[in-house]
């Protein structure tokens, strides 16, 4: 796994999560929520890190099975549709990574926001 891989995935996870927010498509807090997101991810203990980064992996490498292509690598909608998934899924840590994910990103989002406000 390379780093670059990791920071596309959660660049992906990123900003669907934000538009799932009813945050907008784009906007130049996207890139700084996902550095933050992959700041935190680089600041949990190592047994953890691991951990993080594999679940990862499966649900980047999961979106082949359902959509065709890796996570990263699909339009919003197909990303909706795995992240629903993931999200319903019978395995609790399929949803709890998805809940990870979601909780960074949403006080990541927030955060960037009350900045750029006041």
């Amino acid at each position: 796994m390379s780093a670059r891989w990791f920071e596309d995935t959660v660049s992906a996870l990123t900003y669907s999560l934000i538009a799932e927010h009813q945050g907008p498509a784009y906007s130049p807090a996207h890139n700084a929520v996902a550095r933050f997101v992959v700041e935190q991810h680089g600041r949990a203990p190592d047994f953890l890190r691991l951990a993080l980064a594999l679940a990862t992996c499966v649900l980047d490498a999961s979106a082949v099975l359902l959509a065709g292509r890796p996570f990263r690598r699909l339009p919003p909608a197909r990303r909706r549709r795995v992240l629903a998934t993931w999200a319903r899924a019978p395995l609790g840590p399929c949803r709890d990574l998805v809940r990870f994910y979601e909780s960074l990103v949403v006080f990541g989002w927030t955060a960037m926001r009350e900045d750029a406000d006041g």
